[in-house]
C-alpha cells in the first residue's frame, strides 16, 4: 500500500486561482460548483450531529483519522497522545461538535490549531497538517460518522437525508477557511472516498498498533475525572471492551489493512449491542439523547426542550505565536516542546 500524499487516492478538481487571470481559460471555466445545505436548527447535521450514540463511534473515527500517514505521524512527533489519548479526546469531541453550530470563527481557531503540526514522513516525504487533502479526511471522517452511527444504531437514513448530510457538511467545512479543493458533495461520492483512501493511501502504523494493541495490555493515563486508585482497578477491561467495539464498528476492509480478526460469534456480540442501544435511545428523554456542548445549543434554538448550560468558551490561539513556533520547527526540524504543546493546550488545542 502506498503512503504517498502527493498522488491522493481522490483527485478533486484543482483549483486554479492563481492562474493569469488576463483572459479566462478553460480550468476557470470548468471550476466545479460545490453544492452546499444550510446549517441552522433545520439541518440534519443540527439535529443528529451531537446525538449521543455518535459517542460510540469515537474509537472508529480516530482509528481512521490516525490511519492516515501524516495524521498518524503528527500524533507521534507533536501530541501527548500515547501518554493520555482520553485527555486528546475530551479535548477534541466538544469543539468538533461546537463548530456545527457556531456562527462565528471557531472553525478557524480549530483550524489555527494546526498551524505548527508539520514534519516528515517514515518515507522521506514531508507532511503538514494543513494540507487540505489531509485536513478533508479528518473532516470527512466526522461527516460520515454521523450517518455511520444510525446505520448501526437506529434508524439508516434515506438516500436523499445522505446527500442533505454530506452538503451541509461542506458548508460545515467551509466555516475553517481552507481550500474546497478535496471536498465532495454527494453521498455516493463520499463513499468512493473513503473506499480509495482505504485501497491507496490509509495504513497500518505506530499510532493505531498503540491504540488497538498496545493500551490493551499497557495501562494508559486515566480519563478526567476519574481517581487513579480506581482506573488501576478498571482499566484492563474498560480498555478491552472499548478496543473491542472500535474493531467491531470498522468495516472488514479496514480490519482487513490493520490485521484485526472478527468472528461470526463477535459479530453476533455486536448485533445483540447495538440493538440494545437502538431500545434505550428510543426511550430516553429527548434532552438525554444529546452530548454537550451540542444538546444545549438545541435547547438555545428551540429544537428541544431542557435546561440550557452555556458551552466553554474556545480561546483563540495566538498566531503570531503559532508562526514563530512553526519558524522554530522549520529550522531545526524537532517534535514540539513541552512548552508548545502547553501553549497550543492553554488555546484548546486537542493536540
Amino acid at each position: 500500500m502506498s503512503n504517498s500524499l502527493n498522488a491522493s487516492a481522490y483527485q478533486a478538481p484543482e483549483d486554479n486561482d492563481q492562474n493569469n487571470s488576463a483572459a479566462p481559460s478553460k480550468e476557470k471555466e470548468s471550476k466545479r460548483e460545490l453544492r452546499r445545505a444550510p446549517l441552522g436548527p433545520d439541518s440534519l447535521l443540527w439535529k443528529w450531529g451531537s446525538d449521543n450514540r455518535l459517542q460510540l463511534l469515537r474509537g472508529y473515527t480516530g482509528i481512521l483519522q490516525n490511519m492516515h500517514p501524516a495524521i498518524g505521524q503528527s500524533l507521534l512527533d507533536h501530541s501527548k497522545f500515547f501518554d493520555e489519548p482520553f485527555a486528546r479526546l475530551q479535548r477534541s469531541t466538544p469543539q468538533i461538535i461546537q463548530s456545527i453550530y457556531d456562527d462565528g470563527d471557531i472553525g478557524e481557531r480549530i483550524r489555527d490549531y494546526h498551524v505548527t503540526i508539520k514534519g516528515t514522513l517514515k518515507n522521506g516525504e514531508r507532511y503538514h497538517s494543513l494540507n487540505p487533502e489531509t485536513y478533508y479526511w479528518a473532516h470527512a471522517t466526522f461527516v460520515y460518522r454521523v450517518i455511520y452511527a444510525q446505520d448501526l444504531f437506529g434508524t439508516p437514513f434515506t438516500k436523499e437525508e445522505r446527500d442533505q448530510i454530506v452538503r451541509e457538511g461542506v458548508t460545515w467545512w467551509d466555516k475553517y477557511g481552507m481550500s474546497e479543493r478535496p471536498v465532495i458533495d454527494n453521498y455516493d461520492d463520499l463513499i468512493k472516498y473513503m473506499d480509495e483512501m482505504a485501497d491507496t493511501v490509509l495504513e497500518r502504523n505506530e499510532t493505531v498498533d498503540f491504540a488497538l494493541r498496545t493500551a490493551r495490555v499497557e495501562p494508559v493515563k486515566a480519563p478526567e475525572g476519574v481517581p487513579e486508585a480506581v482506573w488501576k482497578v478498571i482499566w484492563k477491561p474498560i480498555m478491552r471492551s472499548a478496543i473491542w467495539l472500535t474493531v467491531a464498528t470498522l468495516p472488514q476492509k479496514y480490519r482487513d489493512i490493520l490485521d484485526l480478526k472478527w468472528s461470526k460469534r463477535d459479530q453476533k456480540r455486536f448485533d445483540r449491542i447495538a440493538k440494545s442501544v437502538r431500545f434505550i435511545m428510543d426511550h430516553l428523554p429527548e434532552d438525554k439523547r444529546y452530548m454537550e456542548p451540542g444538546r444545549s445549543l438545541m435547547i438555545k434554538n428551540g429544537m428541544i426542550e431542557g435546561k440550557y448550560k452555556e458551552p466553554k468558551k474556545i480561546q483563540g490561539y495566538n498566531a503570531a505565536q503559532a508562526k514563530d513556533s512553526a519558524a522554530t520547527a522549520e529550522s531545526t526540524d524537532k517534535p514540539d516542546s513541552d512548552d508548545a504543546v502547553a501553549a497550543r493546550r492553554a488555546a484548546g488545542c486537542p493536540f
